[in-house]
């Protein structure tokens, strides 16, 4: 099971919601978290806090919205 994260300005929640979907008891789930380009610090904090603990991260390098960021390959 994939869970795609779409993350735009969410300094104050990315953590509370990486933290939730890691305790999901599904096995063998992957989390992308979508950055889609925030201007409120929280790509730095997913750069330093949360890359090491989710699959992968994704960084648009424009906001594109939450529907493109669902789509991002």
């Amino acid at each position: 099971m994939s869970s795609v994260v779409p993350c735009y300005n969410e300094l104050d929640t990315i953590q509370i919601i990486a933290d939730a979907v890691k305790k999901c008891p599904y096995q063998n789930k992957e989390i992308i978290i979508v950055d889609d380009c925030p201007t409120d610090g929280t790509r730095e904090k997913i750069k330093m806090e949360n890359e090491s603990i989710v699959d992968k991260v994704i960084y648009h390098e424009q906001n594109q919205g939450k529907g493109a960021a669902l789509r991002t390959p």
